[in-house]
Formats: C-alpha cells, structure tokens, sequence
C-alpha cells in the first residue's frame, strides 16, 4: 500500500508578503480599538518582525500596556508585570509607565522605581511621566508603606512632604479639624501629594457645602494614583438611597473604604458585606437567618417584626410552622393574628379578611386598656387596622350603597371606619368616604353628623364645603347650598363644578315647581339657576328652558318670540340637533313635548345631513352623561328622525359610539340600523354583531330566529381570536346560557292569552299531562288554543333537542308540582350540555334503567 505524498506548501514570494501585510496591519488595528489585546500583541508582533516601523511598534506597546492592565485587574500582578516588562523591552527610549511603577512598588520591588527619580537617567523623563511615578509613591506611603521613604533623597518632594500628608491623614481620622486644616496647609499645590489635599478637603467640607466637595474631587483626574480613594470618597457622599444602589455595583474593598467615611461601624459593615455575598434575590429562610445572626446589632424588636414580614413572603401555607422551622421567633397572639390577616387575599375571601384586620385592632385595643402610660402611637395603630380592611377591599367604593343591613359586608367596614375615628380622629380621607358612603344611601343624618366632626378640625376645607353643599342639595335646602356655593366661590372662584351643580340643582327643583302646577315659582328657580351659570352655553340652556315654561303656560308674546327663533334655525339650516336640544329641555322640566310642539306649530324634524347626525348623538350622549335620559315622547321623534340616518357616512369609531348611545337611550331600532349599517363595511365585525343582536331582542332572545344566535357565537369565537376581550365578554353575558358547547338555552317564556298570576291559574291538570303524553307536545298546545307563535317556538326546541326529548323535558317540569308555569317560570339552564343525536323513541318511563341515560330534567 502507496503512502500519500505530503503536498508541500507553497514558498511565499515578495509580491505574496506585501499583500498579506496589509491585511495583517488592518486586523491588528481593529484588534487593538475592539481593545482584544492578545491577537493585537501577536499582530504587530509579527508586523514588526516583517518591519521595524515606529507606529507599529507604539501598538505594540499599547496593546502590552491593555494587556497589562488586564491582567491587573484580575489579580494576576506577576503576569502583568511580565508583559509590562515586555513592553519596557521595546527600548531604552520608551518610559516607565505609572501602572508599571504602581505594580513595581505593590510587589515590594520599589528600587527599580525609585532608581528611574533618582538615577542618571531622571531627567531624560518626560515631566508628566515623573510626577505620575511620584505621585504613586505618595499613595503608596500613604497606604502605609513608610519603607520607601528611606530609599529616596531627603530633598525628594515624595519624601519631604510625606510627614504632613500622614499628618493630615492622622487628623481626619481623629476628627480633629484644626489640626488637619494645618496639616493641609503644610502640602504645597505642587506636591505628589495634591489630589490627596483636594480628596481630604473634599471630605471635610461635604456637610456645609456638599456642591463645592463635589467639585473639589471632580478636580482629581480618573488616571491619578489617588483615583481609588476618589471613587471611594464620591461613593461615600452620596445619598443614602443612591448609595446603597451604587454600593452593589461597586468593589468590595471601594464599598469598605466608602463605609468607613460614612461613619458606619464595623458590625454594620459586616452585615453590609454579609448581604452583599447573598443573591441578588435572596430567599426569606436566608435573610432570616442573617437576620438572626446580627440581632443585637439591628435590635430584637425590628428583627422580630421584619421575620414576621419574611415569614409571610415564605413559600409556605402555614407561616408559623415555617418561621419556628428557620429558627425565628415565635409569634404571640397579636403577630399571629397579623400573619394571618397578611395571608389573606381580599379577593380570596372577602368576609376572613375584614374579620382578621378586626381581630387585630381589638388585640392592640387590649395592649392600650392594659397599659400604665400606652403609647399615643397605639392609638394610631389601632385605627389604620380598622381602616386596613376596607383598603385592600375597596369595600366602600363610589359605587357602593348602603344596604341597611348592620349584618352586611358594607355596614361592617362602615362601622370599623368610624370606629377608627375614635382613635384618629384628624384623617380627613375616612371622614370624605363615610360621608359619600351615607350620601349614597340618602342617610343624610349620618353624612351631617360626621360632616360637623370633620368640619369642627378643618372648618375651610374645600372637600368638605363641597361635600356640605351636596348634603344640602340632596335634602333639597336650596338655599343652605347657594350659601355654601358662596364660601366655595370666594375661597376658588373658578370652581366651574360647584356652579354646574347649583344650577342643575335649581332645574330639578323647577320641574318639581311644574309638576305641582306652580310655575311662578319653577321660574324662580330658573332665573337662580341662570344666575348661577357660569358659561354662556349654561345660561343658553336655562334660558331656553325658562322660555319652553312661558309657552307651557300660554304665553302668547314670549310662544311668538320662541317661534320665530326657532324659524329662523331651520331657515339656517338647522336640523334634528335642534330640535334635539327643545325636547331635552322640555325634559328636563317635565313639559308635555306634543303640546310645546303644537303651540310652537313645529313639524315632525328631520334629519339633515351627516354633521346633523353627529351632533344629535353628541347632544344626546351628553344628556345622558347628565343623568337625563329622553322621555317617551323624545325617543318617539328620535325613533321617527332616524330610520332615513345617514349611518354610511359615519367612521367605524363614530358608528361604534352611536351605538353605545342609543344603546343608552333604548333606541332599538335606529341601533339595530346603525349596526346593519356597519355590518356592510366591516362583515361579521363581533362590536357590530353584538349590537345588532342586542338591538333586535331587547328583551332577550326569543329563540325565532337560531342563524341570529348561531351568527353571535362566531362573533364570540372571531372576538377571542382577535384578542378582543372586552367585547367578548360583552357577547358572552348576553347569550342565553353558554351557548352551543355549553348548556342550552333556556326556553322561551309562552304565555298565553288571559293566564292569571295566582297559583291556581298556574295549576296543569292531569289530564293534560295525560294529554301530552299520549297526543305530543304540538297536539296539545293546539287544543289549549296555544298561539302559532308558541307553537312555531316549540317547534324550534324539537328542531335543536329531538322530538322525544322536548317531550320528556315538559312531561318532568310538569311532573314537579301544579305551582310550576309550564308557560312562563322555566328554571334556569343547567351548565351541563345537551346529549344531541339521542335515539329516538326512548321513553321516560324506562331511563331509570340505564344509569348513563341523564334525566332531562338535567339539561335544563
């Protein structure tokens, strides 16, 4: 068998070595900046090999000087110091660095150093590069290492200042200011010892003026052998809050020097560096134990509170057994009723959270009966325990009423908060929620009540002025509210809220003024209320309401001057907005909307155009934001205005808020046409389906029409697919049970024409039960005169769930009791499905048989 001959390489001529240089220089170059100081070493090695170019070799010495440092940085000071020798080696030229001299002298090698000050070749030293070297013999001496005094001349700057430098040094630790200004003092602005004089007096004047400390060591540059101490002093100086954040990203040995200027002891120290070895996320059983180790430092009682917050972060149900598992202190009776309130979630179990918070605050009420001298922090104590219940659960939220029952979620946490009272009786916030909590119920005496306590402390308060105005408006004093308004104005005159509801409070009380035929003084009422309006558009309104009252009341000069303003819009081109707007007020102060019109010889309105539409729905959005929703009459010429509504020309977002404002107003059919409308820009679009269906069965599903129901399923489906949740939602709570895949619907109500609503009007007969089971379902409706209707609805069920099925079903409700609607009172759906495809001909009477037959009786 041959061997394989070895292919020889191919000897590299001249023209081959001047196209790789060019290469190489290129690669050494972006080794070097990316600061990849290894292959920057071997490419201008091999560079200057090739060629002894002065700009190569000044690479190489800069890549030695990185690597170098490097090297340091991790420790390795033996093999920094070889490459800084290496780089020394390039020529006789080239100086001592700083960091090479700093590492000579950290190695205890400082005769080379001193040599370089003192020796032949000293002046042939840059004047930078020798004031650096100098500059890390003084740190040096300052560190402790007084040695190298005795290698230097005795006119050497490092050595004939070193005694006031250590001086000064001796001072500052000592505290004695006097001593470290003379000290300082002594050390000449040219000396090796200059950024430590700018650090010390740094540190001496960051108290009384801690912008000129700053500057004093922002004049130390970051290359000075006094850098560290520079960092560490900057360190120390910070802000408590920044400091511990800067500390965790800092060196251990900066952060320890940075401690000692704080004035930190050494056993906080410890527990500083003992924290600091600890995860970034530490886990509660190990800060516990650390805890327990510093005690004494930290305090019995702060760790034993702070174990008992660890405790409750634990991963674990019982968080007792697991603090006496880690060694931490056993909670009595208050800790172990507060471990339990913190583990209960308000969502999780209202009624034990509120209860457990109470618990609490009835244990410290025992603390304060029982003690000599209680402590009058107790007291506060007490009282944010009471209040702690209600503060997690928003239990009397805005929308929140009184229920009148004392044994109610809401009277409970009622009570506490007034309890709470009791103990603080200077929060103002719990006296604003109870108050609006009682308004709420109309309990105007318990509103007034806590209002004259809270009013009693804070008798200028704005909130509680306005909060008086509105138990006044609530009682209907009137004028009790105008004068409170007045406090309010001259305390903020640009209240416009305040003005808004005075004089929505005077229209009310005008349309009561109307409804008991007293129209003198309804206008009464409305000439305060437009003395009240605070913008022109208020004081439009209620001028126009005082004119719709003097044509109510046969006015003829003022029915003459309404009309011919009136004419004079629709001349401009004023439409249903208009219009619009006369019904609202007529509304508003309960005036018959026919005879106005009748007196005012005004026509049907019709719509105009697209801007007509959207400020009609505008004005009406806006009346019932207001609480005024239109009356019959105003729906009626709603209903009639809009079938010819130029829906098309609406945006998506602006056919979506029609929608939801006729939604509001229980306009039906012109939603059902807006929403139609969209349909045919945007199909099967869920918002637009949902609004359909609402709008076509505004009573509920009638089970007419299943492609309607089957058509919102895909809606629902299409929304969660979207990620549309909110109309998911939405869809999901109006269909009638969870639809196919879920329960059935439930059954439609049937009644019949004349049924009554006693119990014996509801009674079946046997015979009819009889009748059913012989005759069907549909033979007997028909015999009881059942509607088509009805009859068509049936038919419907038999269609989704079988004819035997619909059968046993009725037969089963009827079999439960002759006080059971049969056409009227179905009970709610069942979440479980419906069996579909079910043989037919299975017969109730032989289901019990087989026990995976379910009753149908089940499925609804």
């Amino acid at each position: 068998m041959s061997k394989k001959q070895k292919r020889r390489k191919p000897r590299g001529g001249g023209q081959q070595h001047e196209q790789a240089t060019p290469a190489l220089e290129r690669r050494a170059r972006e080794a070097l900046a990316a600061e990849h100081w290894r292959d920057a070493i071997a490419a201008y090695k091999d560079l200057v090999k090739r060629e002894d170019r002065a700009d190569w070799r000044q690479g190489l010495a800069d890549a030695y000087a990185g690597r170098a440092g490097e090297l340091t940085a991790k420790g390795m000071l033996k093999e920094a110091l070889a490459i800084w020798e290496n780089r020394a080696a390039l020529g006789p030229k080239r100086a001592m660095a700083p960091e090479h001299a700093a590492l000579l002298i950290r190695l205890g090698r400082p005769a080379a150093v001193v040599d370089l000050l003192t020796g032949g070749t000293a002046d042939e030293l840059p004047k930078a590069q020798r004031e650096a070297i100098r500059a890390q013999l003084a740190a040096r001496v300052l560190g402790g290492d007084v040695g190298l005094l005795e290698h230097l001349p005795v006119d050497e700057p490092v050595r004939r200042h070193a005694q006031a430098a250590t001086a000064a040094l001796a001072a500052y630790c000592e505290g004695d200011d006097a001593a470290l200004q003379a000290a300082l003092a002594d050390i000449p602005f040219r000396s090796p010892y200059r950024d430590w004089v700018q650090i010390l007096k740094a540190l001496l004047r960051h108290v009384q003026a801690p912008a000129e400390a700053q500057s004093l060591l922002q004049r130390v540059d970051d290359d000075s052998a006094f850098a560290p101490m520079k960092r560490a002093a900057t360190l120390s100086l910070m802000p408590e809050t920044a400091f511990l954040d800067a500390a965790a990203d800092a060196g251990p040995t900066l952060v320890r020097v940075a401690c000692v200027l704080r004035g930190w002891p050494p056993a906080r120290i410890a527990l500083w560096e003992e924290l600091a070895r600890l995860e970034n996320d530490p886990s509660p059983t190990a800060l516990i134990r650390l805890l327990q180790r510093h005690r004494q430092v930290l305090g019995d009682d702060w760790v034993r509170r702070k174990s008992l917050s660890l405790a409750v972060h634990a991963d674990s149900d019982d968080p007792e057994h697991w603090l006496y598992h880690v060694g931490g202190p056993e909670p009595d009776e208050l800790e172990s009723a507060l471990l339990e309130a913190w583990t209960i979630s308000p969502r999780d179990d209202a009624w034990d959270a509120l209860d457990s918070w109470h618990r609490c605050a009835e244990l410290l009420e025992q603390r304060w009966r029982t003690s000599k001298a209680p402590d009058p922090e107790l007291a506060l104590h007490i009282a944010l325990l009471l209040r702690r219940g209600d503060a997690e659960g928003d239990i009397l939220a805005p929308q929140v009423t009184p229920s009148g029952d004392p044994d109610d979620f809401d009277s409970i946490a009622a009570e506490q908060l007034e309890a709470s009272l009791s103990w603080d009786p200077d929060d103002r916030a719990t006296y604003l929620r109870l108050i609006g909590y009682y308004r709420r119920g109309r309990w105007l005496k318990n509103a007034r009540r806590l209002l004259e306590q809270a009013q009693s402390r804070w008798p200028r308060d704005m909130a509680l002025l306005e909060a008086a105005m509105d138990i006044a408006l609530d009682a209907g004093s009137f004028k009790k509210a105008a004068t409170l308004a007045r406090q309010i104005l001259a305390i903020d005159p640009i209240n416009s809220a305040v003005r808004g509801r005075l004089v929505k409070a005077h229209l009310a009380h005008a349309r009561k003024q109307v409804a008991k035929a007293r129209t003198d003084l309804a206008r009464k009422e409305l000439a305060t209320a437009h003395g009240w309006a605070g913008d022109e558009h208020t004081r439009e309104r209620v001028a126009l309401a005082t004119s719709l009252l003097a044509v109510s009341d046969a006015d003829a000069a003022d029915t003459r001057t309404l009309r011919e303003q009136i004419q004079a819009q629709l001349k401009q081109g004023a439409g249903l907005a208009m219009r619009l707007e006369l019904a609202m007020a007529a509304d508003g102060l309960g005036l018959s909307l026919g005879t106005l019109n009748r007196r005012l010889q005004l026509k049907k309105p019709t719509l105009r155009d697209r801007d007509d539409l959207v400020a009609s729905l505008a004005r009406l959005r806006a009346a019932l934001d207001e609480d005024q929703e239109p009356s019959t009459e105003t729906a009626q010429m709603l209903e009639g205005a809009l079938p010819k509504a130029p829906w098309s020309a609406l945006s998506r977002t602006e056919l979506e808020t029609a929608c939801d404002t006729l939604k509001r107003s229980r306009l039906h059919k012109a939603r059902q046409q807006a929403a139609t409308t969209a349909l045919k820009r945007w199909p099967g679009e869920p918002i637009f389906e949902l609004h359909r269906f609402e709008a076509k069965y505004p009573r509920g599903f009638d089970f007419r029409a299943m492609k309607d129901l089957w058509t919102l399923e895909q809606a629902l489906e299409r929304a969660h697919d979207n990620g549309d949740t909110r109309t998911a939602m939405r869809i999901q709570e109006v269909l009638p049970g969870p639809g196919f895949g879920g329960a059935p619907p439930s059954l439609p109500p049937m009644p019949f024409p004349g049924a009554g609503n006693a119990a014996d009007d509801m009674a079946v007969p046997e015979h009819v039960i009889d009748l059913m089971r012989i005759l069907g379902i549909k033979k007997v409706l028909e015999i009881l005169g059942a509607p088509p209707e009805v009859i068509r609805q049936v038919r419907d069920i038999e269609r989704q769930l079988g004819e035997d099925a619909a059968h046993d079903m009725l037969v089963d409700l009827l079999d439960q009791g002759a006080d059971l609607d049969p056409f009227g009172n179905w009970p709610a759906p069942d979440p479980e499905p419906p069996q579909r495809g079910r043989p037919r001909g299975r017969r109730r009477d032989d289901a019990d048989d087989d026990d995976d037959m379910p009753e149908q009786l089940d499925l609804f």
